[in-house]
């Protein structure tokens, strides 16, 4: 029998942090991806593994048999396969109700996971019981299913956030763990019925653990400020007259945003001046918004230019407004509004009041990755529905990796044409559109005459820029769209 056992305490493990990674992705559309909904998430599930441990031991004192362990996973595999159905209605209810992302998501959590998470919390005790025989060798019996069951744990956190996820969608993985649950049900319940021990062999596991040893950053004279926030670890360092902005002190980290002391309001980044090509578009926006900070270049840019416009910046992290403030001169303003929340929910609810940007600015940007709830086919529509009947959007994003074509082709399904700025050299690219159709080449010469006196201060050149705007469809159209079921982002940037 125990070769069954162990069995059944690896799926158990493997399916609760397969389920647990997965909580994140199907939470992010509605509450973000921020520490706050992970806390929720990691907080619900060691709740309820904690009552499940206690629920199973108590079970395990009545008779314990492989018949009724065998409903355990059938009650569990029933309680997770509705999330299929119902987690979305749940999650809008909820989204609707509670403004506050940290309280949404901990409710959602909790209603969505609880249960399915305490039966199979269920699992481990109820195994322990039916191994043990005598008490001399309980614990090393407890020793070695704890053991089986970890492993599954660390194998069910790898191959969900390393495969699963890039092959299948959110509710595809739900139904792929229903039904090793309910494999495993059918498989006790066999054994159970057929009333004699399967087979007895030896198990033999083998458990590599590497540790990963990343020496701590050298302190150099350059670096002028570092420290950690909730969401990443902040470098500021500065050469000379430069003063750069990194989320990372990895070495090989870029710099996310950039000032000359000496020539403060210059653009030092290229991808800064594709973006302010949206002022191609519509030349004169009233309402902007921007989504993501970094040192404030393009608000403070956007703010000197526009002295009518209201700007509206989204910023996840709370640290990056006082690094820009203090290190790049970000003010804000009665024009010029901060709001530090996840930028998916400031879209979600801002469409909700009914409200409207002339130009949107996607910047969620760090030069590594984007977050991949504001990368889907959901987000970009409920981005559209922000924008105002001449409404433009610029995207800062990727030039490179298999990642550009799914990136297109999502772009392309919600907006249609859009002009396409690429840097391969800076790995950057920016996604150009607008309400209705793309404006001619003559327009698009014309607006540039006129702003060029505008931009020069910014190093921004529009009669270079322009040669690089091309609505040519240069991606594999059957390219899988990124949707909030399915969106792996941070493996297809990494090809």
């Amino acid at each position: 029998m125990a070769p069954i056992i162990y069995i059944l305490a690896f799926v158990g493990g493997f399916s609760i942090m397969s389920l647990e990674l997965l909580g994140g992705r199907v939470l992010a559309p509605y509450f973000g991806s921020s520490i706050y909904v992970w806390g929720s998430i990691i907080t619900v599930f060691m709740l309820s593994l904690s009552i499940g441990y206690l629920l199973g031991g108590r079970l395990s004192l009545r008779n314990p048999t492989l018949g009724r362990f065998s409903l355990i996973f059938l009650a569990a595999a029933a309680c997770l396969y509705p999330l299929v159905y119902f987690s979305e209605d749940i999650m809008v209810y909820i989204f609707e109700r509670v403004v506050d992302p940290r309280y949404g998501s901990l409710l959602a959590s909790s209603i969505l996971f609880i249960v399915p998470t305490v039966i199979m919390g269920m699992i481990s005790p109820y195994s322990v019981r039916m191994l043990v025989k005598t008490t001399e060798r309980s614990g090393h019996v407890a020793g070695v299913l704890y053991f089986v069951s970890t492993l599954g744990s660390a194998l069910g956190t790898l191959a969900t956030s390393f495969y699963l996820i890039l092959w299948f969608e959110i509710n595809t993985i739900l139904t792929l763990l229903t039904g090793a649950l309910l494999a495993m049900a059918l498989l006790a319940g066999a054994a159970a019925r057929r009333g004699r021990q399967p087979p007895q062999g030896q198990t033999a596991v083998l458990l590599l653990l590497g540790a990963l040893l990343l020496p701590a950053p050298t302190a150099e004279a350059r670096i002028i400020h570092q420290e950690r926030s909730l969401y990443s670890n902040i470098l500021i360092d500065k050469q000379g007259p430069v003063v750069c902005l990194q989320f990372s002190v990895r070495r090989d980290q870029r710099n996310q945003s950039c000032r000359n002391e000496r020539k403060p309001r210059e653009m030092v980044f290229i991808y800064a001046r594709m973006m302010m090509t949206s002022l191609l578009l519509n030349p004169e926006p009233e309402r902007i918004l921007v989504l993501g900070l970094g040192g404030g270049t393009l608000p403070l840019a956007l703010d000197e230019m526009l002295p009518e416009a209201r700007i509206d910046v989204v910023e996840i992290d709370p640290a990056v407004v006082r690094v820009a403030r203090e290190f790049f001169g970000f003010a804000p303003s009665s024009r010029v509004g901060v709001f530090a929340q996840d930028g998916r929910v400031f879209v979600k609810r801002a469409a909700r009041r009914g409200e409207t940007y002339d130009l949107i600015m996607l910047d969620a940007f760090n030069g590594e990755y984007i977050p991949e709830h504001l990368m889907t086919r959901e987000f970009l529509e409920e981005v559209d529905a922000l924008l105002a009947p001449d409404g433009v959007l610029a995207a800062n994003t990727f030039s490179i990796s298999d990642l550009y074509h799914h990136e297109s082709a999502t772009y392309a399904a919600v907006f249609g044409e859009f002009f396409n700025l690429r840097s391969d050299l800076s790995g950057n690219r920016v996604v150009l559109t607008r309400k209705g159709p793309l404006p001619d080449a003559a327009t698009l010469a014309r607006r540039a005459a006129e702003l060029a006196d505008a931009v020069a201060p910014y190093g921004v050149r529009f009669d270079e820029l322009i040669d690089m705007m091309t609505t040519a469809r240069d991606w594999n159209p059957d390219a899988r769209i990124l949707t909030d079921q399915y969106s792996p982002v941070n493996l297809l940037q990494s090809n």
